[in-house]
């Protein structure tokens, strides 16, 4: 499937980015980009001049189609991104401007390259082990036939030779290589806190003496020292020598030179301009007696692809568009996703209560959610709750459950009741849109839109289930991230998918430059306790 162009709106300030980095101890991106991605390989030569039956792999998600034609119906089945198959017969192009057709052994038929998006013109296959000529079934397009001329004179009579049909041997793929690998050290909250718990790596940095602790966090919007991580690392402190603004910028940014995982020795090079400040995460791991040194967040996830092997207490770091590369198909689920602006992932939720007798009157309907490791525990807004079948604040069941402080809308303190609930993550589905509130030209001029909101996420190939756990409903900090300063505010479903969802998969896979996320399964469902 080839990707979808990306659409962009405009964004709201840094200063309240930060803002709702601080505030609401989770982080997203401010812009939208809608758009979901497919997984791009860089390497290896996709433009094979003999096309024919052999094994080929896909570089995105292909969907079959059941004839050689572009506006043949799909069939509803796909090769994804980095899988192997067979291909029994071959449509060739007239020439290099035209489509070429492949049919996939006991299925349909897919494209040689992509016809839409960021894959438009491109190879979206490409040739592994080309079969030997003899057994190949090729066809070509058909030519108009040219007009009748008069018959030629007879050649000369020439000895006939058996062509030997050429022997193509097998390419054999380049797995991936991984640039990287690091121990992660996980840390679990007390069942008395609500979330699951946080990852964290150690830095060894050139010139600071002992190794700094930093947690992992896909959606804050830097890296980050804290202050106590700035104090080991021996960084100026801020001194006014001109403009206040200039110093008071040069004073928050540093760079740590020559850093390397500790234990691995495996270098990642510079981590340039870091933010300095105490972010939520890093205050409530000391109240656990846990110093934390830093964050590493979307500019470090951006560069790389990540295999998070919690089982083994392993990440692995890959060239971006690499990690597809492992085959790890046969255990893990590929959700794509959306394209959140600034790197951040998207994915479809759906879910229900836990407890409810009664089923809703109309099917599951799925919300988006903002992919978030930094956050503990998930919290969904009140749209999103309404989805799943509550009233809203003054239902019962809300009135009397368990309370959390979080941050409203505005920054304020606010009560936010805690529900059990059951949810699914869910693969984007193709032809997602975003829908505008209605608005007068008049008022689109003067004052801008009204907001805006998903038109349907439902109906994605592939989900995850897990088990029931606590989640925060609220109208939050955290989720403003999404509103556009010119569009309006963000008025659908939505939700950030913390460590109590994420924890319950031992592996997840991350190519967070093309939204592309992959989870092991749990083995076994296990529902959270009530708070």
């Amino acid at each position: 499937m080839a990707a979808r162009p990306r659409r962009r709106f405009g964004r709201l300030p840094l200063g309240s980015r930060l803002l709702a980095s601080i505030a609401a101890a989770v982080v997203s991106v401010l812009l939208l980009a809608v758009s979901r991605t497919g997984w791009g390989c860089s390497g290896g030569s996709s433009a094979f001049s003999a096309l024919g039956p052999g094994k080929y792999r896909a570089l995105t998600k292909v969907r079959q189609r059941r004839g050689p034609d572009v506006g043949s119906e799909p069939t509803g089945e796909v090769v994804m991104p980095g899988q192997i198959f067979e291909v029994e017969q071959a449509v060739a192009a007239e020439d290099s401007s035209d489509l070429s057709f492949l049919k996939v052994a006991g299925g349909g038929w897919v494209f040689d390259r992509g016809i839409a998006g960021r894959w438009v013109g491109k190879p979206i296959v490409e040739l592994v082990e080309a079969f030997a000529q003899a057994d190949a079934v090729v066809e070509v397009s058909p030519v108009p036939a040219a007009a009748p001329t008069a018959p030629a004179a007879p050649a000369a009579p020439v000895a006939e030779t058996a062509e030997i049909p050429e022997v193509v041997e097998a390419q054999p793929i380049e797995p991936a290589v991984a640039l990287a690998t690091a121990g992660v050290e996980t840390v679990r909250l007390p069942d008395n806190m609500l979330g699951a718990g946080f990852e964290f790596v150690r830095l060894q940095v050139e010139g600071v003496a002992q190794p700094l602790l930093f947690m992992l966090g896909t959606s804050f919007p830097g890296n980050v020292l804290t202050e106590r991580g700035k104090e080991l690392v021996g960084a100026p402190g801020g001194e006014f020598k001109g403009g206040w603004l200039s110093a008071a910028t040069a004073a928050s940014r540093v760079t740590l030179k020559k850093v390397q995982f500790l234990g691995t020795g495996a270098s990642i090079g510079d981590l340039e301009d870091c933010s300095v400040m105490d972010f939520p995460q890093a205050q409530l791991a000391a109240q656990l007696g846990i110093e934390v040194h830093g964050m590493l967040g979307q500019p470090f996830f951006s560069s790389y692809d990540i295999d998070l092997d919690r089982y083994r207490g392993r990440l692995e770091l890959y060239e971006p568009g690499q990690a597809a590369s492992q085959g790890f198909y046969s255990t893990v689920k590929h959700l794509p996703g959306l394209a959140m602006g600034s790197g951040n992932l998207g994915i479809a939720i759906k879910g229900d209560i836990v407890g409810d007798q009664e089923p809703l009157d109309s099917p599951k309907q799925s919300f988006i959610g903002l992919l978030d490791t930094s956050a503990a525990f998930t919290t969904i807004n009140w749209e999103a709750a309404k989805l799943l079948g509550f009233a809203g604040p003054t239902d019962p069941r809300l009135m009397a459950a368990t309370k959390v402080l979080g941050a409203g809308p505005d920054g304020q303190a606010v009560e936010m009741p805690v529900a059990l609930v059951r949810l699914s993550l869910c693969a984007v589905p193709e032809g997602v849109k975003p829908m505008l509130a209605q608005v007068s030209k008049e008022k689109w001029e003067s004052s801008g839109g009204k907001g805006w909101y998903f038109e349907r996420l439902d109906g994605g190939d592939t989900s995850v289930e897990l088990g029931a756990v606590n989640v925060a409903i609220g109208d939050s900090l955290s989720l403003r991230v999404l509103d556009d300063t010119k569009i309006g505010p963000f008025t659908g479903a939505a939700a950030v998918v913390g460590q109590d969802l994420l924890f319950q998969a031992d592996r997840l896979i991350l190519n967070l430059k093309d939204s592309q996320l992959w989870l092991q399964p749990p083995g076994e469902l296990r529902d959270a306790t009530e708070m």
